[in-house]
């Protein structure tokens, strides 16, 4: 499979030093270019994908890409539903330390003959993939692509990661920030989100607290403690909120 003809010096970036590129990504314009940069700049890498989830913990649902696939890959991906058995992603955002790609080959027919129909498709033979989290614990990730032997790659991989790892927070941190704005999203307790799920399906205070066996104080407070969380002047407000950020819990 052919390579994107790049200048490249003898450690594998396409021109310019390690800095320049860290300083290009967090100036850049927007993400779709950010991800652009981190690609051209090495010559070993063929692409870029960053992914978070946009509300909640499952990235399924409502995703967040920025990537350098071709819109072909993209399509297919989504009409063979490969999420359900692409292990990079799964791994990914289960993961905290970064792995390659070919630790996850199982030899599961499933498994590969998606990494087989990706590597038809242009997307290489390996790749690395960076865990991402911040202090309020949203989570995304960082892939990068290449279609260089194993050993190769990882021989390259070892010496980029400390740029990588850089690259990966500051389009984490701009991603987050794009998704939920400056200040984190709430972050409800267990209980306040079994409560917001009762009343986002019409029960009372009173059905609620004969549900869990709590006092009907007890619930009041846990709702009012969410609504405040949530900055909402209203319950319903809170539990429209919560549906948006993927905050409701249904009871175990």
């Amino acid at each position: 499979m052919g390579k994107r003809p790049k200048p490249t010096d003898d450690d594998g970036k396409a021109g310019g030093a390690a800095g320049n590129v860290v300083d290009e990504v967090r100036t850049a314009r927007s993400m779709n270019r950010a991800v652009r940069l981190v690609r051209d700049h090495f010559a070993m890498v063929l692409h870029v994908t960053y992914v978070a989830a946009r509300y909640g913990a499952d990235p399924q649902k409502d995703p967040y890409v920025r990537t350098t696939y071709p819109p072909t890959w993209l399509v297919r991906y989504l009409f063979k539903q490969y999420w359900r058995v692409d292990p990079v992603g799964r791994e990914g955002f289960s993961r905290t330390t970064p792995f390659m790609w070919h630790e996850l080959f199982d030899g599961t027919p499933e498994v590969d003959e998606f990494f087989a129909d990706a590597q038809r498709h242009g997307l290489g033979r390996t790749g690395l993939l960076i865990p991402l989290t911040n202090r309020a614990n949203q989570r995304g990730i960082l892939s990068l692509n290449s279609d260089e032997a194993d050993d190769v790659w990882e021989d390259f991989a070892f010496d980029a990661l400390p740029v990588f790892l850089e690259i990966g927070q500051i389009l984490h941190t701009r991603a987050t920030t794009e998704i939920f704005g400056e200040a984190p999203p709430a972050r409800l307790s267990p209980r306040e989100k079994e409560m917001l799920h009762w009343i986002s399906l019409g029960k009372e205070v009173p059905d609620i607290a004969i549900i869990t066996s709590l006092s009907e104080h007890t619930v009041r407070t846990y709702l009012k403690s969410a609504r405040m969380k949530l900055d909402a002047s209203t319950m319903a407000q809170a539990v429209v909120k919560a549906e948006r950020l993927g905050l409701l819990a249904e009871p175990r």
